[in-house]
């Protein structure tokens, strides 16, 4: 039976991206598809930077063995491996210890990933080395079944220990984990952690998650989603979450003062192209609305083009707050690329991203039916992706037909968004401030 031992460092991240095009001065090196950039938007050109070295971790405890059965969990980390092969890689076995390998690409395919240990996993170790090893330009790699398990470990004290040894190491290097929910099909014994002794070893065959995890600085992460963590082609993704460190995070913005968005009358304060304070505000007089029902609504487009934070999470409403002390609420966040081309919308936006200045990517939609008036003060807020808290579980006995859920997973992330916030000392990713007068 597999005991683990859990004193984990852990993780991961919403989460969230800048893609950066870094092909080495290598006329063998691989070309991958790039997403087409929006028509007529000026999307200025990132330093280029290259991953001086990639470590690759895989847990072969033995609760890992299920996974190996797998067709997608097979195709998924050779796809990894082969894409990074190219590169400065260096491969391990983990476990308690990290164990040296090479051609561990078949070793995986042929199911031969015995070493010593492989009945515990100590993820502090694992998770600690990593990091450790992502300094600089380098990068790591974690594949884990992601099961935090402590021989006589207390559930309860796993968020405050995460957190502690994540704060840690981010004092040391501002680095960026990522975490991406996979699935695959798993044949074999899963070890329960809470199961009574004797019925704890328990044979399925079924769907169930595992997670990849990288570590590195942004450049490094936004070229690895570009050559060698492809996601469009991981068979079994699910989920993404980013963490960063966001104390120097700051967005640019601007009232849209045309376009669908528009429902009501102002005028922008000044004549500069960035608008941030609109005055003779006031609501729509539609036809047919009742007073009680007229309402004011604007867009504000917001450049994220060199946000790490992720799609998913970017356009979640869940995720941002306004204060109170006016009446708006969000509606709706808009991708600019989404757009309809012929829109007054993606127009107005053109042409503010082809003076060059910045490249609104998203439009948030707000709209208030009182307290028009003041300062709209609404910020993206740091919190834990909704999907890490579903996968969480403290019962896992009755893992049979359970294909989502992960032994003690929405603690270990609790424990990394805290460290994160903590290390950055904010509450939120930034703020933006509208003024909005009725004259």
């Amino acid at each position: 039976m597999k005991k683990k031992t859990f004193n984990i460092i852990f993780f991961t991240i919403l989460c969230v991206i800048t893609t950066i095009s870094c092909q080495r001065d290598n006329p063998k090196k691989r070309t991958t598809k790039k997403e087409e950039p929006l028509k007529k938007i000026n999307i200025k050109a990132e330093e280029k930077v290259d991953i001086n070295e990639i470590n690759f971790y895989f847990e072969n405890s033995l609760s890992m063995n299920g996974y190996l059965n797998g067709e997608s969990f097979q195709q998924t980390v050779r796809r990894i491996l082969l894409n990074a092969e190219e590169d400065s890689l260096s491969t391990y076995f983990v476990n308690t210890k990290e164990y040296s390998q090479t051609n561990l690409k078949d070793k995986i395919a042929n199911k031969k990933i015995a070493t010593t240990g492989i009945g515990n996993s100590d993820h502090k170790f694992i998770f600690t080395n990593a990091i450790k090893n992502a300094k600089g330009n380098n990068l790591s790699i974690v594949i884990t079944d992601g099961i935090y398990s402590m021989k006589g470990g207390n559930i309860a004290l796993v968020e405050i220990d995460i957190e502690d040894a994540f704060k840690k190491a981010l004092m040391y290097n501002e680095l960026e984990t990522v975490v991406l929910k996979m699935t695959s099909n798993f044949k074999g014994t899963y070890y329960s952690e809470t199961c009574k002794p004797g019925h704890k070893a328990i044979k399925i065959n079924q769907t169930r998650p595992y997670y990849l995890f990288l570590f590195g600085n942004k450049d490094v992460i936004n070229k690895t989603f570009e050559n060698i963590v492809i996601k469009d082609d991981l068979k079994g993704l699910e989920e993404e979450s980013r963490f960063i460190i966001t104390k120097d995070l700051n967005v640019n913005y601007t009232v849209l003062t045309q376009g669908e968005e528009k429902k009501g009358n102002f005028k922008q304060s000044g004549r500069k192209s960035v608008v941030k304070e609109i005055g003779d505000a006031e609501k729509s007089s539609k036809k047919g609305v009742l007073l009680k029902d007229r309402y004011l609504q604007f867009g504000i487009g917001v450049d994220y083009s060199k946000s790490s934070i992720p799609e998913s999470y970017l356009l979640n409403t869940s995720n941002y707050s306004i204060e109170d002390n006016t009446g708006y609420k969000i509606e709706e966040i808009k991708k600019v690329s989404d757009l309809d081309k012929g829109s007054k919308s993606y127009k107005w936006v053109n042409a503010q991203n082809e003076k060059g200045k910045f490249t609104y990517t998203h439009i948030v939609v707000v709209k208030a039916k009182t307290k028009l008036y003041g300062d709209l003060s609404l910020s993206l807020d740091i919190n834990s992706p909704e999907w890490i808290t579903k996968t969480g579980t403290v019962y896992d006995c009755s893992i049979k037909n359970d294909t989502s859920t992960t032994f003690a997973f929405d603690r270990l992330m609790a424990g990394v968004s805290k460290a994160y916030q903590k290390v950055s000392d904010k509450k939120e990713f930034f703020k933006i401030n509208i003024k909005v007068k009725a004259n």
